[in-house]
């Protein structure tokens, strides 16, 4: 059965949108992120917008994040848990009624299943400083390492405590919290904005794998992905 193509994200991961607004406290180390997510006309010409993904929600704590992003009023939900006392991905994936999870070690040099297609990202400016949120920010310049002619800003910062956030994914030269960025998946271009960022108490159930999901091998959760950007 074939699920429209847009259902992806990671996290695993992020956002765009410069604003101004009252200081934060420095080192938020629990709570939530929401990110809105916009498309370029080119994907709009093709797709309705009603079922692509509208925002992205990353809850943290201790290190630990989980990144989902929901299509079809959640019909298609896809998380990403990273652990770095683990040194564990989990990649979760519900489509339907279909409940399917892979974990893999952090292994140098290689994405999890999510990022598996996803070209490295290049920084290639000097670091800006900016306020986004009321967070104080650094805005730089990446480009896909196979498309360096399309350039796109990164915002980020170092105000909110997680370590190596971008730790194996194609973002991984951005030291901090990406609060804006562009992530392509396959045929589909994202624009990410962060929304929100607020604390929050996060149960550690939240980084648990559900009982009702089936683990799958690497492959079998990459093909799933990718074919869902199609």
């Amino acid at each position: 059965m074939r699920v429209a193509p847009y259902f992806i994200s990671v996290g695993i991961l992020f956002i765009h949108l410069v604003s101004c607004g009252s200081k934060h406290s420095k080192n938020i180390t629990e709570g939530v992120i929401e990110y809105d997510i916009d498309y370029d006309s080119v994907t709009l010409s093709r797709i309705d917008k009603k079922v692509l993904p509208s925002s992205l929600v990353v809850q943290f704590q201790d290190n630990n994040t989980i990144n989902t992003i929901e299509a079809l009023s959640g019909a298609v939900t896809i998380s990403i848990i990273s652990q770095p006392r683990k040194r564990e991905f989990v990649t979760l994936l519900k489509v339907f009624n279909k409940k399917l999870y892979h974990d893999e070690p952090y292994t140098e040099g290689l994405y999890p299943a999510l990022y598996a297609r996803i070209p490295k990202v290049v920084i290639d400016s000097l670091n800006q400083e900016c306020n986004f949120l009321g967070f104080k920010c650094f805005r730089v310049q990446g480009y896909y390492v196979d498309n360096p002619d399309s350039r796109f800003e990164i915002i980020y910062t170092n105000d909110i405590s997680i370590d190596n956030p971008n730790q194996n994914t194609p973002f991984e030269g951005i030291e901090g919290v990406m609060l804006a960025f562009n992530l392509r998946l396959s045929k589909v271009n994202m624009f990410l904005k962060a929304r929100e960022v607020r604390k929050s108490r996060i149960s550690g159930k939240a980084f648990t794998i559900p009982d009702d999901y089936k683990r799958v091998d690497l492959q079998t959760m990459t093909d799933l992905l990718y074919l869902l950007q199609q």
